[in-house]
């Protein structure tokens, strides 16, 4: 699977979620109910606790575990552009001192 699908699914998961208010325990609601399916996408985010079973077959969406999921995705996207950059610019000042 490509990154980009990844993150197209798990940006999908959370609208569901939010769009179902499934947003606390009180409000939880089934896969079935969602018309989401258990995926290796989906148990990885509840793995990191974006989305909670409730032990009845039910699920919610924490809202503070799923900002911080974005905000450690967006890290991680900015720091492999700074690597990216820093890889193209030390090829840069190498192709130059070879030139010489």
């Amino acid at each position: 699977m490509s990154g980009e699908y990844i993150i197209i699914k798990q940006n999908q998961y959370m609208r569901v979620f939010r769009k179902a208010q499934a947003v606390d325990r009180g409000r939880a609601k089934t896969l079935d109910e969602l018309r989401v399916r258990e995926t290796r996408i989906f148990s990885r985010m509840a793995d990191r606790g974006v989305f909670v079973a409730t032990g009845t077959g039910a699920y919610y969406m924490d809202q503070d575990a799923a900002a911080e999921f974005i905000a450690r995705r967006r890290k991680r996207a900015f720091f492999a552009l700074i690597l990216i950059l820093l890889a193209l610019l030390a090829l840069f000042v190498l192709n130059g001192r070879f030139l010489r």
